[in-house]
């Protein structure tokens, strides 16, 4: 019998009711959370009031603005007290076996390169049993997001991932190995760039398909929104982080073929869903802002520091 400390540390900004049903769900699980935190990225909704007054055992840690996502993360990795800890989104509830599931399966005397489990994504409306996400990575080639098949074979017990967003468990080692996440990414591609450290460290992700958890997905009506541009922010970010993931970690060769091919064409594609179906002015502004620094990047491997993104978050406090 396993016996480790699991700190939960639940992400969330102007989601109060959502945040609630999260944190109600977790706290069936079938496995003790030694330590309880809530980030708070600056919620105006009366977030912070539900927490203290429903969950007084919970620890509450507010930001005074936005910081975005990694920012976030960093808060918990830096102080939380178990052996691990799962980081979370608020929109999210959890099936009561999950963290016991993700927490035998890190610990399990096989798998000591194993520094990071994810649970197994499913649609939380209209169809749970619908798999939203199973593992995946980007593409060095092309930038494309590449998921593994939604498709769960009855042997299956884990699938190798890169891609962790969403709901993570990473062992105390690993953060000793790795270090913390890059909160300049703000969000987007942040859990993608840490795996992939990890990996140059021998260290692995896996999806543990037994554990689930099902992710509240609003479907998006809008050609800007299927493609994640929700405001100026995150069209900056679309247009920045993938270059950066690619100039980080790919080969000469797929970067060439990337930049002068790949890029191009995203672009170009993003640029008139911008122009002409969303027209607004801002969203097209960002987002050329962000291939300027994308390509800024290139050359100087530098990024801008994270208050220019949090500048255009100022407006939109339910930004992650």
């Amino acid at each position: 019998m396993l016996n480790n400390k699991v700190t939960v540390a639940v992400i969330t900004a102007n989601r109060k009711d959502v945040l609630d049903e999260c944190i109600a769900s977790i706290l069936k699980s079938d496995y003790p959370v030694f330590e309880f935190l809530v980030i708070d990225n600056a919620s105006t909704d009366g977030t912070p009031e539900m927490v203290q007054e429903k969950y007084p055992s919970v620890k509450l840690i507010r930001n005074e603005k936005n910081m975005g996502l990694s920012f976030c993360h960093n808060v918990a990795i830096k102080c939380f007290k178990g052996d691990c800890v799962f980081l979370v989104d608020d929109d999210n509830e959890v099936d009561p076996g999950m963290l016991r599931k993700l927490v035998n399966y890190l610990y399990a005397p096989e798998n000591k390169n194993v520094g990071i489990t994810v649970p197994l994504i499913l649609e939380f409306y209209d169809a749970p049993e619908k798999v939203v996400l199973a593992g995946g990575e980007t593409s060095m080639w092309n930038g494309r997001n590449f998921l593994c098949s939604k498709k769960i074979g009855e042997e299956e017990i884990f699938r190798d991932t890169k891609r962790v967003p969403n709901s993570t468990l990473i062992r105390r080692e690993t953060i000793e190995k790795n270090g913390y996440m890059d909160d300049s990414f703000f969000s987007t591609l942040a859990d993608e760039d840490y795996v992939r450290r990890m990996n140059e460290k021998e260290l692995s992700a896996h999806v543990v398909l037994k554990a689930v958890i099902y992710h509240k997905q609003k479907h998006s009506a809008t050609a800007a929104r299927k493609l994640g541009m929700t405001n100026p922010a995150r069209a900056y970010i679309l247009a920045r982080n993938r270059t950066v993931l690619i100039i980080r970690y790919g080969r000469w060769y797929q970067q060439i073929a990337y930049l002068l091919f790949w890029q191009t064409l995203f672009n170009a594609y993003y640029l008139y869903v911008l122009i002409f179906k969303t027209r607004k002015k801002e969203f097209t502004i960002a987002y050329l802002k962000g291939l300027f620094h994308a390509w800024k990047y290139v050359f100087t491997k530098k990024l801008p520091p994270l208050e220019y993104v949090l500048e255009m978050t100022r407006n939109n406090l339910n930004i992650q």
